[in-house]
């Protein structure tokens, strides 16, 4: 696998985790098209199997990899239900087309390798 989504962590154990679990990604686009969002929701995804990292707050980014490049987000959220974590928000934040472009690159990339789509 060469396109890939990880978590980097805050700990001696590990420092990247590679998510298996397919996200639900809604996007947002300027009108002049230069700027965008990306929000990447993963519902019970398995990084919560360590209770550890979401307990003590270890989570500190989400990462889009392929190719030998990445994009980086520390903006990311745990939401709750019952008490147990429910699903992780994770927010990209383009601010010129070629971070935009960057990013579509790495979405065609990504899918093609797990068979998310988008339109």
């Amino acid at each position: 696998m060469t396109t890939f989504i990880s978590f980097s962590i805050n700990c001696k154990e590990k420092s990247l985790i590679i998510e298996k679990i397919l996200p639900i990604v809604k996007l947002t686009k300027s009108k002049n098209g230069e700027t965008g969002t990306a929000t990447f929701i993963f519902i019970r995804p398995s990084i919560f199997e360590f209770e550890k990292l979401w307990n003590q707050s270890l989570i500190t980014g989400l990462y889009l990899n392929w190719a030998n490049k990445k994009i980086v987000t520390n903006d990311i959220s745990i939401f709750f239900e019952n008490g147990k974590p429910f699903y992780l928000k994770g927010i990209f934040i383009f601010k010129n087309s070629p971070e935009w472009f960057n990013f579509l690159n790495f979405m065609s990339s990504y899918s093609e390798e797990t068979g998310l789509f988008y339109e």
